[in-house]
């Protein structure tokens, strides 16, 4: 599979895949190419939605603490 199809197909690409697709354009200084872009904004995506749901039960966590004490 190459990186494009890892990249078409979110569900299967893994974070890895991601991560080091990033990283080898960036080492070859091809920072300013459409791919870079579109895996720094894949990976910005999958960021954003971890920690999102992190924030989540942490707040979920923090009402019950209030309702309890």
């Amino acid at each position: 599979m190459s990186l494009d199809d890892a990249m078409m197909s979110g569900a299967s690409s893994s974070d890895f895949t991601l991560l080091e697709g990033l990283y080898q354009l960036a080492v070859t200084g091809h920072t300013d190419d459409w791919e870079f872009e579109r895996l720094n904004n894949a990976v910005y995506e999958r960021l954003l939605s971890s920690y999102a749901s992190l924030e989540v039960n942490s707040r979920s966590a923090s009402v019950s603490q209030s309702i309890a004490g």
